[in-house]
């Protein structure tokens, strides 16, 4: 039998008595349990401008490291059609443009209320902060708003996940400062007619 332990004599791997498999549990660089990080979500809506810069954006805090773990979007259009889209991450908040707050739902109760920033833009005045990188870029295929058939539609949720990578195995998006911002952008190209955006951020705050 081999034993795997830590420096502590008292710190030893664990093998499942049916599975016989090794539990692993996946921790931060200081050692914090991923899985019972303070976690948040915040959800929306909305009928974007006619030519968009940022459309969703999630800005960090002055107070806490924020790390992107899930953001997702999703289109539909009067007829169908597609776009693409961008993900980019600025080192200052947009400014202008008419911005609104969903609410920012904290996984468990017990949390404290989130300090990341949430907003999504429903006014084309908008002008993004100093841009550090395109981070992906995306097409996203829109169904009509409302079809004159089902037939050969998928009616699952069709939003599309922004981030390059998402899940516990990977470094999230992180952000370590209030002015440091996440933001899917369309680059004020005009968009498709009649376009509803649906759109689901998740991160945890530490």
């Amino acid at each position: 039998m081999a034993i795997i332990k830590s420096g502590a004599s008292s710190d030893n791997a664990s093998v499942g008595v049916t599975s016989k498999g090794l539990y692993v549990e996946l921790v931060d660089s200081a050692g914090g349990i991923l899985k019972n990080k303070k976690t948040y979500v915040a959800s929306g809506s909305f009928t974007p401008p006619a030519t968009p810069q940022d459309l969703v954006f999630i800005t960090g805090s002055a107070t806490k490291t924020v790390r992107v773990q899930s953001f997702k979007l999703g289109t539909a259009n009067t007829a169908a059609g597609s776009q693409i889209l961008f993900l980019n991450k600025h080192s200052a908040a947009p400014t202008g443009g008419t911005e609104v707050a969903p609410t920012k739902v904290p996984l468990d109760s017990s949390d404290a209320a989130a300090t990341a920033v949430v907003k999504h833009v429903t006014t084309s005045a908008n002008t993004p902060g100093t841009l550090v990188g395109l981070v992906a870029t995306r097409k996203i295929g829109s169904p009509a708003v409302t079809p004159a058939t089902w037939a050969g539609i998928n009616t699952t949720d069709n939003d599309v996940e922004m981030l390059p990578t998402s899940g516990d195995q990977v470094k999230p998006i992180t952000l370590r400062a209030a002015t440091e911002v996440l933001a899917i952008n369309f680059a004020g190209t005009a968009l498709v007619a009649g376009q509803i955006h649906t759109y689901t951020v998740v991160w945890t705050e530490e």
